[in-house]
């Protein structure tokens, strides 16, 4: 006689694995919404498609004890249920609830004692339903079906409106000034008072503010309301990406071949780092955190062979010991004074600086971790907090410029990498959109430019334009105002979104660009 007890066993083996899934996917998901509030679904699937070991262990922690060990704990929640419910049921009383249906003139009877007997027989209505509705909820938050769409479509938009940088001609003064990147995790403009532009009774960045008022700030209205974020260029590399090269971070896997086993990063793509150096710029990134995390180092060291200065760096020269770690490294009130000290001995050197730096304190769910002793004690809100001491540090850091010998000869370049991934925090105010502008903009500011600015004001344009206008503050002429699917914002030339229109321009580039995977991801 043939044993048929394990092929009994397979489908409420497979059941139960399912069942488990669907409620580890659901604590998954509030823990991403909890922790990242606003991301798309492209860079859900670049986090997915890089090495995570750099990454703070307060995430993983968080993610095990708010999704795994919870949704552990709702499926032994469940299986007591489903032990314990029928047991219930059956010492209720018997009865019947009538349905009655007067559009289709139907009459039908419901045993309430038969509920678990639907449920027993056809166990998988209701991992079925709750999967349908983990789609739905998916959708909503995340565009999944717009994103299978864009994905599924393809589009010529980034071939046609592509410059390449080494095709034009880049022309640079006799005299080259210095130039200072300064990349603020997470600044946009949302966060000032309303007056400003934001969204707040009282600022909570009012430092940036006045810098911004002070110097020269790209706005899409009549006050200081910064740049759009466009599609792949929303988290730290792809801004970082956009900004420096003027294209998105567009993922496309071929194979194995995940962003992070590249040999190389990009390597179509082309930097304003790779012209600075052709140009004999010392390239410096410095950064609190470990510079390996998300292919940040490749795309440096890669494109511009910039000198890396990150976590690690000052552990090694002894800045801080060796099991000192708070958020993703150590705290900005240490990067500033780093910066300062790699600063004077930049400006000593014969040749050119391009010193880039990229702060960490704003990033999102940074709580308490972010919080020193220079943050003012006006904010009951954490995060909060920690931007009023993020601007004022800014502040100081300017002032310090100010006072240095090579500040006359340096342009100084500020900007977010992207808008705010803080869960909530945005939502819980309520604002008007301005006309014609985007919701989530990125503050920026160039101070000491060459060049003066056409116009400032009630401009349509993202993040991906700063690549030219960053070289165009250095003095430096380019041929027709474009680099990559950025415009020169001091000039006169239209930039995309102005030419096309925010949700043309993004939805075109959501799509596959066979131009793109093939001449930048895989030339």
């Amino acid at each position: 006689m043939k044993n048929t007890t394990g092929k009994k066993r397979l489908p409420i083996i497979v059941y139960e694995l399912t069942l488990y899934f669907l409620i580890l996917l659901s604590f998954s998901m509030k823990w991403c919404t909890d922790h990242f509030g606003n991301i798309s679904m492209g860079e859900i699937i670049f986090t997915l498609n890089v090495p995570l070991k750099d990454a703070p262990d307060e995430y993983f922690l968080a993610y095990f004890v708010e999704a795994f060990l919870s949704s552990i704990a709702g499926y032994i929640a469940i299986r007591l249920l489903r032990i314990v419910l029928p047991k219930v049921i059956k010492k209720l009383p018997r009865f019947d609830i009538y349905l009655h249906f007067k559009l289709f003139k139907l009459r039908g009877r419901l045993h309430i004692n038969n509920i678990t007997h639907l449920f027993s027989k056809r166990r998988w209505i209701l991992p079925t339903a709750w999967f349908v509705i983990l789609i739905i909820i998916t959708n909503i938050n995340y565009q999944l079906f717009d994103y299978i769409k864009s994905s599924i479509q393809t589009s010529d938009f980034i071939e046609n409106e592509f410059v390449d940088i080494e095709e034009i001609a880049v022309k640079f003064p006799e005299e080259k000034k210095n130039l200072i990147c300064i990349y603020i995790e997470s600044a946009e403009t949302t966060f000032q008072d309303k007056e400003n532009g934001g969204i707040f009774e009282e600022s909570i960045i009012p430092e940036m503010t006045e810098i911004a008022k002070e110097n020269i700030s790209f706005s899409q209205s009549e006050l200081l309301d910064g740049a759009a974020v466009a599609p792949g260029t929303g988290w730290t590399i792809a801004g970082l990406v956009a900004q420096t090269a003027g294209i998105p971070l567009k993922l496309y896997t071929k194979g194995d071949n995940r962003l992070g086993k590249f040999e190389f990063f990009l390597p179509g793509a082309v930097s304003i780092g790779e012209v600075l150096a052709e140009q004999g710029f010392h390239n410096f990134f410095m950064a609190g955190s470990k510079f390996t995390y998300g292919g940040r180092q490749e795309y440096f060291t890669q494109h511009g062979n910039y000198e890396i200065w990150d976590y690690l760096s000052a552990i090694e020269e002894g800045k801080i010991p060796e099991d000192y770690y708070v958020n993703w490294g150590f705290e900005d009130r240490k990067l500033y004074e780093y910066a300062k000290e790699k600063l004077l001995v930049l400006a000593k050197e014969e040749q050119p600086f391009n010193f880039s730096m990229l702060t960490v304190d704003t990033h999102a769910n940074s709580g308490g971790n972010a919080i020193c002793e220079l943050c003012p004690d006006k904010f009951e809100n954490l995060y909060a907090k920690a931007w009023s001491c993020a601007s004022a540090q800014l502040a100081d850091f300017i002032d310090w410029l100010q006072q240095q010998d090579f500040y006359d000869d340096t342009v100084i370049y500020i900007s977010g990498d992207h808008s705010s991934m803080q869960g909530r925090f945005i939502e819980e105010y309520v604002y008007d959109k301005h006309n014609g502008s985007t919701e989530r903009n990125v503050y920026n500011v160039f101070i000491n430019s060459v060049v003066e600015p056409v116009e400032t004001k009630n401009r349509k344009f993202t993040t991906l334009d700063f690549c030219p206008s960053i070289l165009a503050a250095l003095g430096v002429e380019i041929e027709g105002e474009r680099i990559g699917l950025g415009t020169n914002l001091f000039s006169e030339e239209p930039t995309l979104p102005e030419k096309y229109g925010y949700e043309e321009m993004f939805e075109e580039m959501n799509k596959k660009s066979i131009f793109y995977n093939r001449e930048i991801l895989y030339p």
